[in-house]
């Protein structure tokens, strides 16, 4: 945890995989580093919290969110203070309407305007911090954190969640009613059972709506409560960075393998791509940094979407009817999945689903199209497509594009770091499986026993389908397999055995029998187990 100061400590330690639209230097995410380091904390391993906690050097914070820095080098100090509360506190008048509205009788936060709560405004600097709560205001917190309503959670979660002038006073709360002197709103999970008679009502999208517009109001922009929302909004939270702090690279260049010879190494981990012949290949260690990579595949206009939190690179074609959607990542997630936004209608997008979230696409019918990707070494990616390229690591931003760095406390720990409410014990959260998607259907492969047994000939959404371990056991392809039986497989000879004896070829794009009979690849990629549970309602686990 971080105490630079109580609020930053809460914003680095649930801080997105940050960055900015500008590079960052070394220096800066250094100097962020060591201001956290010298504040008095525990060990990662002296408690339950911090094993379930981002430690101190953990990768949000380590990557320096400038949605923090950048506040405070623009000088958005605290003004004079008679200057900052005359600006901000309410008509006095209007001070007495609201203690009458929210002192009559019991309170209920669905029936009163509780966005009236946010007093403060970007101008205001660091989220409100440096301008006092007004007497309305703190007796419409008071009201809040005395009810026994069923619709208080919801409130609570984003004031602890959320770093406003409320965030103190809402983990004390939490900390008084479960009995627990834990530190963030994610360390009770308890309160993110919501009552079954609450709801998102109109009134708490306008709270959540104000209470972002706050600090972001791009970001609010696209979480207007007038919009259609297909997902739960009491489960959108933060992720710690502002739009696009996490920095998408927007048709990035690409190197042949000869010119990377000096950084990539043969055990690095990418995500490899084929289409239509154009072979390319996106190091884990540089798009962890970036989530998102716009770019233009064999002519196909294409995002290449990765959910750090939830391990899934997924790759979507943009082309819907005869729109062509380009994304960016919004700074919110569901889930502990990000939710990205086309530039076009700036809509919210789940990642995981490819489906409008929340705004004018919702109820459009609209699912993005996902294609093949396969998480593989450089070694073993380069040694099956030699004409493959690379994605540059002159990208334009200064990052510690190193083996390894970008998230390895969370790639290496089996805890998340958000609220993910769908707990399926048959595999752990994390386990990594390959995720099998033919329209609406989805079939999770454990990674681990796809290895050990090859290839899995199984049937997703009607299609009859055969999936293929990769020879170094980190993901799979899949393909139709028709009414071909197969009987084995030998990944490190891109080969499989058909029920004749038949010797199928492995490729990038499809399987090539004996007599020149081919059998297409089908979308498919790597995620976290948490993942399929709690974006999607179909997933189907294969268990071999």
């Amino acid at each position: 945890m971080r105490w630079v100061l109580p609020i930053l400590a809460f914003m680095l330690l649930i801080s997105a995989c940050g960055g900015s639209d500008q590079a960052v230097t070394q220096e800066q995410v250094e100097s962020v580093d060591q201001q956290a380091v010298d504040q008095e904390r525990p060990e990662a391993e002296s408690s339950d919290l911090q094993q379930r906690q981002p430690t101190a050097q953990d990768e949000r914070a380590r990557q320096a969110d400038q949605a923090v820095a950048e506040t405070t080098e623009q000088g958005e100090q605290p003004a004079r203070e008679s200057e900052q509360q005359e600006s901000s506190q309410p008509d006095p008048q209007e001070t007495q309407q609201q203690s009458e509205a929210v002192s009559d009788g019991p309170f209920h936060p669905d029936a009163v305007e509780m966005s009236e709560l946010i007093y403060w405004g970007p101008a205001d600097g660091f989220f409100g911090r440096y301008v006092p709560i007004p007497g309305y205001g703190q007796e419409l917190l008071d009201q809040l954190l005395a009810s026994d309503s069923p619709s208080v959670d919801k409130y609570i979660i984003d004031l602890a969640a959320f770093p406003s002038p409320y965030w103190e006073q809402a983990l004390e709360y939490l900390k008084a009613r479960f009995g627990e002197s834990l530190r963030t709103v994610y360390d009770f999970p308890e309160i993110f059972d919501f009552h079954p008679d609450d709801s998102a009502t109109p009134a708490y999208l306008r709270f959540k709506q104000a209470l972002f517009a706050g600090q972001f109001e791009d970001m609010a922009e696209m979480m207007d409560p007038d919009a259609e929302i297909a997902i739960d909004a009491r489960e959108i939270q933060w992720g710690g960075v502002r739009v696009d702090g996490i920095p998408p690279l927007e048709f990035p260049t690409q190197v042949l393998p000869e010119d990377a010879a000096q950084w990539i190494n043969d055990t690095d981990v990418v995500v490899g791509v084929e289409i239509d012949g154009d072979a390319r290949a996106y190091p884990i260690r540089i798009i962890a940094w970036h989530e998102m990579v716009n770019d233009t595949i064999g002519g196909v206009p294409v995002s290449l979407a990765y959910c750090t939190l939830c391990g899934s690179p997924i790759l979507f074609d943009g082309r819907v009817g005869s729109e062509v959607y380009r994304f960016g990542t919004s700074g919110l997630l569901y889930r502990s999945n990000k939710l990205m936004y086309d530039r076009n209608t700036r809509t919210l997008w789940n990642q995981f689903s490819g489906k409008p979230a929340w705004g004018p696409l919702v109820g459009e019918e609209i699912r993005l199209k996902v294609l093949p990707v396969v998480v593989t070494t450089w070694g073993d990616w380069y040694s099956r497509n030699p004409d493959t390229t690379l994605l540059s690591i002159n990208t334009g931003f200064v990052r510690d594009y190193g083996p390894g760095v970008a998230y390895r406390d969370y790639f290496n720990s089996p805890l998340t770091w958000f609220n993910v409410p769908v707990a399926d014990d048959r595999l752990a959260q994390k386990d990594n499986v390959y995720a099998v998607r033919v329209g609406e259907a989805l079939t999770a492969y454990p990674i681990a026993l796809l290895a050990e047994r090859a290839f899995a000939q199984d049937e997703v959404g009607g299609l009859p389908i055969v999936v293929v371990a990769t020879a170094n056991g980190e993901g799979g392809r899949s393909y139709e397999s028709g009414d071909v039986q197969f009987q084995s497989a030998d990944p490190a000879s891109d080969t499989l055995i058909d029920s004749d004896g038949a010797v199928w070829t492995i490729r990038e794009d499809s399987l090539l029998g004996p007599d020149g009979e081919v059998l297409q690849r089908v979308g498919g990629h790597n995620a976290y187990w948490f993942a399929i549970t709690n974006q999607v309602d179909n997933g189907q686990l294969w268990e071999g």
